[in-house]
């Protein structure tokens, strides 16, 4: 998938959509909400003379605010944008910062969409707080000059700019390693040869050698962020230690690179190799799966020192270990205990990880394979699709060759039916009645999800899959009735309640009925419509007057004296 076929598959997404900003904004935060880039997300939106905000995101444990703010021209979808054009939401969210430390939150209707917003900022710790701004661009910003930083009441306000080329590298590095596969007598003239430490483990092979710098930013050249992991995030920003010794390493001592640099470790799936006559060297011809676990930062900054400094890196070399995993089954324990205990500059996380869990390729599996049930009494090809990756749906439509071929798999995976892990544990939680834990965010609870599944040891067959997804239609029916009922502000917050509540109160609902019939019935519609105001009117009355509504929600005391009225 190239950028343009990424932008159009995109743009799809929400072209349909009434509010296509809203849900621009919602699509691209799920993304980065996944890669762990922000943390539960909350959209808050508010557009009046000189003030915008779109969505924002606190992290309570790190004291982190961030402010997310939409360049969207729907006219200009994937078009350029220049630096005057860019900054113009940066400086409408600081105008609205700085109205919100004042007295926005007094001026405002407690049922506005920013209510929240404006009443955290309103009674946060703000020196000690730390905030930056998210500007989300349907465009492509390809300035190279700083935007101008503004202080708030002698804060600065530091940002981010995440335009649609952003998110495609995001998208593309979420991937996993399936497609890698590397010839090294095509890309290079050099050798690989590597000595092999181990001869006679089941598990892996390891070979201990190096490589050059030039072969090294010829594979990230080629394979980009897929071959690293999460490096978008933290190579863009360019403002790492590690980063700047590595580049001035380059500049000005290229024969003490090997000695000062910690070199990378990697990680594949099978080799082919010739060995010396010796028998004790190895040159490797082929990998396949080939994934840098630890020195993602060295990889990345020896592309990019190249490439903009046009310097030759023949004669820089860097210390390479490899392990070839014989074993499909521990290819995800492995990689994740060696990119842990590698002494190098960054690991994957464990996020990044449990897309790896046996519970989600399962899910995965089991989602490609299960029709719905058809009505016409004619063979469904429908089904509903679960993304074990953030953009795997987007990524297999676009392997789609032909327009015909695109056309039928979007009506079999219709992007009303798309599924992702924080969709499907929210959906989960809310019917084993945790509308506390779901109302920490995606991410949050999908963590949460993942342990109880581990505790309770939940087996996933097709029988817990077609439940899930009956979870999964009661939970979009109660949405759209809460979009009916207009309610302006939690809606989250009411959606996870009253599929709690209504789990809790009514054990005769059937999950494998509506998974039959696709819908939910009109008594448990009439159920939804009558839980929906009680919860409002629950969430919006906590013990303590004046109390932060959303925080409120997130504790289990407000589920507890839920239940108990």
């Amino acid at each position: 998938m190239n950028l343009q076929e990424f932008i159009i598959n995109f743009r799809e997404l929400h072209s349909d959509e009434q509010n296509q900003e809203e849900r621009f904004v919602d699509s691209f935060c799920e993304y980065l909400e996944s890669n762990e880039i922000i943390t539960n997300y909350e959209l808050s939106y508010r557009l009046q003379v000189g003030l915008q905000m779109n969505a924002y995101s606190y992290d309570e444990e790190q004291n982190k605010l961030t402010l997310i703010v939409a360049d969207y021209e729907n006219f200009d979808y994937g078009a350029t944008v220049s630096k005057a054009l860019i900054q113009k939401p940066y400086k409408r969210a600081l105008k609205y910062l700085k109205k919100a430390r004042n007295d926005l939150v007094n001026i405002i209707e407690e049922t506005s969409a920013d209510y929240p917003l404006s009443q955290l900022i309103y009674e946060m710790d703000y020196e000690n707080t730390e905030i930056n701004v998210l500007v989300l661009s349907n465009r492509i910003y390809k300035a190279n000059s700083p935007l101008e930083l503004e202080k708030i009441d002698g804060k600065e306000i530091s940002y981010q700019i995440w335009d649609l080329e952003r998110l495609f590298q995001l998208v593309n590095e979420t991937q996993g390693i399936e497609d890698i596969e590397i010839d090294f007598k095509e890309l290079s003239s050099e050798n690989l040869s590597m000595i092999k430490v181990i001869d006679n483990n089941e598990e892996f092979d390891c070979f201990i050698g190096y490589i050059s710098g030039e072969l090294l930013a010829k594979l990230y050249e080629k394979w980009g962020q897929r071959l690293i992991e999460r490096n978008v995030r933290s190579y863009l920003q360019a403002k790492g230690n590690v980063n700047k010794g590595i580049k001035n390493t380059l500049r000005k001592e290229q024969e003490m690179f090997i000695a000062y640099n910690n070199g990378i470790s990697t990680v594949a799936e099978s080799i082919e190799v010739e060995t010396s006559d010796s028998g004790k060297i190895y040159t490797i011809n082929k990998i396949r799966g080939l994934q840098v676990v630890n020195g993602g930062q060295t990889t990345a900054s020896m592309y990019y020192t190249k490439k903009d400094d046009k310097l030759d890196l023949s004669n820089v070399y860097v210390q390479m270990k490899l392990t070839v995993i014989k074993s499909t089954e521990k290819m995800n324990i492995m990689t994740s205990k060696i990119s842990e205990y590698a002494n190098t500059q960054n690991k994957i996380s464990i996020s990044d990880l449990k897309a790896n869990h046996h519970v989600l390729i399962q899910l995965e599996n089991l989602s490609r394979k299960t029709m719905i049930p058809s009505n016409s009494g004619v063979k469904s090809n429908v089904r509903w699709f679960f993304e074990r990756a953030r953009g795997q749906y987007l990524v297999d439509l676009s392997r789609e060759s032909t327009k015909k071929r695109k056309d039928d798999f979007k009506q079999t995976n219709p992007k009303s039916k798309l599924l992702s892990k924080t969709d499907i544990a929210k959906y989960f939680m809310s019917w084993y009645c945790f509308p506390h834990k779901v109302s920490k965010g995606g991410e949050t609870n999908f963590k949460e999800f993942m342990e109880f599944m581990d505790q309770e040891n939940i087996e996933v067959n097709q029988n817990f899959y077609k439940k899930l997804i009956g979870m999964a239609i009661l939970f979009k029916e109660c949405d759209e009735l809460v979009k009916i009922a207009k309610y302006p502000a939690y809606k989250a917050n009411i959606i996870t309640y009253t599929i709690a509540a209504l789990a809790y109160s009514n054990k005769n609902i059937n999950l494998l009925q509506i998974w039959e019939n696709q819908s939910v019935t009109d008594l448990i519609r009439i159920e939804l419509q009558n839980l929906i105001p009680l919860t409002w009117e629950h969430i919006n009355n906590p013990p303590v007057a004046g109390s932060n509504i959303t925080s409120w929600c997130k504790k289990e005391e407000c589920w507890i004296s839920y239940i108990k009225k």
